[in-house]
């Protein structure tokens, strides 16, 4: 099918945000095309094939507690391999574990006695998931307004526990350890690794993108650069232009803000190394954290005990991640992730073999206290629409609603 000269709709960028939208636009039956200057649907959520594994481009994750992920995709379709619910820390002297006894009685005692944080910390962590289970989704957000430190703080959590505990494990959610996101996120992120699972698409966390734009078929254009748009039109790389009713924005904050006058949101990198091993330091599903905060590995998962499809046949699949100042060197990341966790696993560390290192650049929008106030304008200046997670909030459930809520929006427009 040939890029059409005329449509209803054009829809700039491939990812969640633009193929929800679509979808629904789709299902409305309005004429439509999706382009991206990439090779394949997905924007950030990417895999690749490296020497019979697969890599996601950065470590991701879906909550299957995500409303609009339950709206927009078919999870059993997708093989969805789950993490067992909790952590392993390191706390400098061994790896301390942190269960979940709601889902798993028998993690009760080794929770208790781990040496993170205090008795009544993890009481005060099982009392604020009830508080929070018993309420919507969204009234997450209607709580104080003020950072995830000073929410944590409030709520009596000791500063070791903060430390050990929660800035590891929202530092590889929010990439960022200092805790100044909203706290609003961190009620909504808490409730919803209460509320479901943690996991990944059996084969890889592209597969989400691709089956959401299976139906739209031949409608979505890779490869195909977009230079500049208008209210009734986009022009591409090679001169042609595309004339439409509407235009749809929905690449990156970056990318939105060199083809309009929107401005691009301030946003967080990310850095994973990928490792092949003969023997996994660990043998379950689980997080591993960086209690004791000397980095530059935030974050551990054996990703084939989450899913043996995600390693070559008798290899495993090990995944380092960081967060903040340690993504800045990405050529020496991986040599000090393995010196770092050589402590953690012992001298078997020293035999991993490096695969490839992902840094990406603008993973997430910030999201301080107040976020709310600086989200871009539903239109550009030039009448184009906006979407995008950086419109609503950084996660695959902000992306997919910001996609819906804009297609809303342009079919009310259409049928005024």
């Amino acid at each position: 099918m040939e890029i059409p000269q005329r449509t209803d709709v054009v829809i700039v960028g491939a990812g969640l945000s633009g193929l929800a939208c679509a979808r629904l636009l789709q299902a409305e039956g309005i004429d439509l095309v999706v382009l991206d200057s990439s090779d394949a649907v997905g924007g950030r959520m990417r895999s690749d094939q490296v020497e019979g594994f697969i890599l996601d481009r950065g470590f991701q994750v879906l909550l299957t507690a995500y409303e609009e992920l339950n709206r927009s995709a078919n999870l059993n379709a997708l093989d969805l391999q789950r993490f067992k619910p909790g952590s392993l820390i390191w706390t400098g002297k061994r790896l301390e574990r942190l269960g979940d006894p709601f889902r798993n009685p028998t993690a009760l005692p080794t929770s208790i006695l781990a040496r993170v944080g205090t008795i009544e910390d993890k009481l005060r962590v099982a009392l604020l998931r009830q508080r929070l289970l018993r309420r919507p989704a969204q009234m997450a957000f209607d709580g104080p307004d003020r950072t995830t430190e000073d929410e944590l703080r409030q709520e009596g959590f000791s500063e070791a526990f903060i430390d050990q505990f929660f800035r590891p494990f929202l530092g590889g959610v929010f990439l960022e350890r200092d805790l100044k996101t909203s706290a609003s996120l961190f009620r909504y992120y808490f409730r919803c690794f209460a509320a479901g699972d943690a996991a990944v698409p059996a084969f890889g966390i592209q597969r989400l993108p691709e089956q959401i734009a299976e139906p739209l078929g031949a409608l979505v254009k890779v490869n195909t650069t977009v230079r500049s748009i208008s209210n009734e039109a986009v022009t591409l790389d090679d001169g042609s232009a595309i004339a439409a009713d509407y235009v749809v924005l929905a690449t990156d904050g970056e990318a939105a803000a060199a083809l309009s006058d929107i401005k691009a949101p301030e946003s967080k990198a990310a850095i994973t190394s990928y490792f092949s091993a003969a023997k996994a330091p660990i043998n379950e599903p689980i997080l591993i954290l960086d209690g004791e905060g000397t980095g530059p590995a935030n974050h551990v998962a054996v990703m084939s005990k989450v899913s043996t499809t995600y390693a070559s046949e008798g290899r495993h699949l090990i995944a380092v991640s960081g967060v903040d100042k340690e993504t800045e060197d990405p050529a020496s990341f991986h040599e000090s992730a393995q010196t770092q966790l050589t402590r953690w696993f012992g001298s078997g560390v020293s035999d991993w073999e490096h695969l490839r290192t992902y840094r990406i650049p603008h993973a997430l929008p910030r999201h301080p206290p107040g976020f709310e106030s600086t989200r871009p304008p539903q239109r550009t200046s030039c009448g184009a629409w906006v979407t995008g997670d950086y419109s609503d909030f950084g996660s695959t459930q902000g992306a997919l609603r910001s996609g819906r809520m804009t297609a809303e929006a342009l079919l009310a427009a259409i049928h005024t």
